[in-house]
């Protein structure tokens, strides 16, 4: 018979209560097992005891600052996110982290400031240049957000996201045809998205091409339609 996680974890309490006191290794390991299982509560309460127990362990500070930012506790996330940072200032994933909690706050200044602290760390990583193109692009600063995009997809053309978020960016722009080029790449990696059409459709309409916009229209209706529960 297969033991479950939590299973698991019980045979490992028993055998654990006969030698002494849990080792933080343990605790971890049940804590990313409730991370994963949805039990936030009993997540955050583990990662904390192998906080009281190794006080210099920055990947538990992380991952109980987005379990923390998942229940909706933002400024507890950012504290347990900038105390990984300050315990091992070169790992990239708390940066990324409070950048994005930052956003969620609109503190896009601090999030651009996040992302670019993460990017410097892992300047071959997509996720620092997406996660700094789209608080560019929520801040207006289109040039920019296209820009890291574009990084983006020199180093994973296959990025649907990035050639998406670029595609619209060029529209807001006024670059209509680069956006449909864009979004016509993006389909090909996500063809059931219906905002990719909804979006080359608006762009088909600004150059008159209404008998595209038209396909496109009817495209995200009926995925959008498919979607509904």
């Amino acid at each position: 018979m297969k033991l479950t996680i939590f299973t698991l974890f019980l045979v490992l309490s028993s055998v654990s209560a006969i030698y002494g006191q849990f080792s933080p290794e343990y605790y971890f390991e049940r804590a990313y097992a409730r991370q994963r299982s949805g039990d936030l509560k009993g997540a955050i309460d583990d990662y904390s005891r192998v906080i009281e127990l190794n006080p210099k362990d920055a990947q538990a500070f992380n991952n109980r600052g987005n379990v923390r930012r998942n229940s909706g506790d933002i400024k507890g996330a950012i504290l347990d996110f900038t105390a990984a940072i300050s315990i091992d200032p070169n790992f990239a994933a708390p940066y990324t982290n409070r950048g994005n909690a930052r956003k969620l706050l609109k503190d896009l200044d601090g999030a651009i400031v996040d992302h670019s602290l993460a990017i410097e760390r892992e300047p071959t990583s997509t996720s620092g240049y997406y996660n700094r193109g789209s608080v560019l692009r929520e801040k207006g600063a289109l040039k920019d957000a296209i820009r890291d995009f574009s990084t983006v997809i020199d180093l994973n053309p296959r990025h649907s996201r990035a050639l998406f978020n670029r595609g619209r960016s060029r529209i807001d722009i006024g670059d209509f045809a680069g956006a449909i080029e864009d979004l016509t790449s993006a389909a090909l990696y996500d063809p059931k998205s219906a905002d990719i059409y909804r979006s080359r459709a608006a762009a088909y309409r600004e150059l008159k091409k209404h008998e595209q916009a038209r396909a496109d229209d009817q495209l995200a209706a009926q995925l959008s339609v498919t979607k509904l529960p």
